[in-house]
């Protein structure tokens, strides 16, 4: 039985996820229908990673996201209205129409970025760490990245000076079987990637990355860690995503009793049945789904009302040298 406290903890962890499945398939819809413009990568099924990792994080701490990570973003208390604005290209987005939805940042919730690269939040996550150890500040950078990442270069480097600096990292690899539509079998040449982390001279761990509960437990072992200045970690957390790589992919090349089997463990199942079981009552539950309803259908009317940027609005934000910056917009203007 949970004691109250890890009871109100899970029902907050369950509430996130709620909104999180909500926002991306209202996003979904909304794409399909043609009111949302650029690209998007949904990450439905893969809630109990985001919301699990993140929640082990203290005030203060840094995030690192990918091309799919709406529900990154949203964990670490990215606000749905910035979120949903963002993805409308209107002003009132998290990034001011700058970002669009593969390029998520705030930098007051310490979200550095989603990032369109493959890999690509790895040395930014190692560039964090680096200065939390610098201005020693006691903070630890939770570095997501998928499968297909663990190929790249940069992943590489960053786990190696990692190590060799001591730096408080925690990379989460949010393991979906699938780089693009390829299956991990056919590109990872280590079969157990565990093995790969450790090589580099960090802890490394597997965790069901569809309970929240063991993927919450697990990151915050290694962010304790990290904060107390025991180095980096590696958590490899497995997932499923339900919808193919991007918008526009149906996934057909997964096999459909795959996809069936993982769908049967949906996170937010798993999660209310933990919930029923410890005590919770099911219309508490259903309250929690209406509430996040209800509050994604005002942030929806909310960014369908707010106002589209102007055109010299794409050179704020840009320079850091201000006299470029007033000499482009000067530029814009004439």
């Amino acid at each position: 039985m949970a004691s109250e406290t890890d009871r109100k903890d899970l029902l907050e962890m369950f509430r996130s996820m709620v909104r999180i499945r909500l926002f991306e398939q209202a996003a979904y819809d909304m794409y399909m229908d043609g009111e949302l413009p650029g690209f998007m990568h949904i990450s439905i099924g893969q809630e109990a990673t985001s919301v699990g990792a993140c929640s082990a994080l203290g005030e203060g701490d840094y995030l690192t996201s990918t091309h799919r990570g709406h529900g990154d973003t949203i964990a670490r208390g990215l606000s749905i209205e910035s979120a949903m604005a963002e993805l409308m290209g209107k002003a009132d987005g998290a990034c001011k129409a700058k970002g669009g939805s593969m390029h998520v940042a705030d930098f007051g919730l310490g979200i550095l970025g989603a990032n369109g690269i493959v890999g690509a939040g790895m040395p930014i996550a190692i560039g964090s760490a680096l200065s939390s150890n610098y201005l020693d500040r006691k903070t630890v950078t939770l570095c997501f990245f998928g499968d297909g990442a663990m190929t790249t270069g940069p992943t590489h480097e960053a786990m190696n000076m990692a190590t060799l600096w001591n730096l408080p990292v925690v990379f989460v690899r949010q393991n979906n079987l699938y780089a693009e539509s390829t299956p991990v079998r056919e590109y990872q040449g280590i079969p157990d990637i565990l093995k790969w982390a450790e090589s580099y001279g960090m802890p490394a761990t597997r965790v069901d990355g569809n309970d929240v509960q063991a993927v919450h437990d697990t990151v915050l072992t290694a962010v304790e860690r990290a904060r107390s200045g025991g180095g980096p970690s590696f958590v490899e957390s497995e997932t499923y995503r339900w919808f193919g790589h991007n918008i526009g992919d149906p996934g057909k090349g997964r096999p459909p009793e795959e996809v069936t089997a993982w769908k049967a463990r949906d996170p937010l199942v798993i999660c209310r049945s933990v919930l029923l079981d410890d005590g919770a009552d099911e219309a508490s539950l259903s309250a929690i789904e209406s509430e996040e309803q209800e509050k994604l259908a005002k942030a929806i009317e909310l960014g369908r009302a707010a106002a589209l940027p102007k055109l010299e609005d794409a050179l704020t934000d840009v320079y850091g040298d201000q006299t470029l910056a007033a000499a482009a917009l000067g530029e814009v203007r004439r």
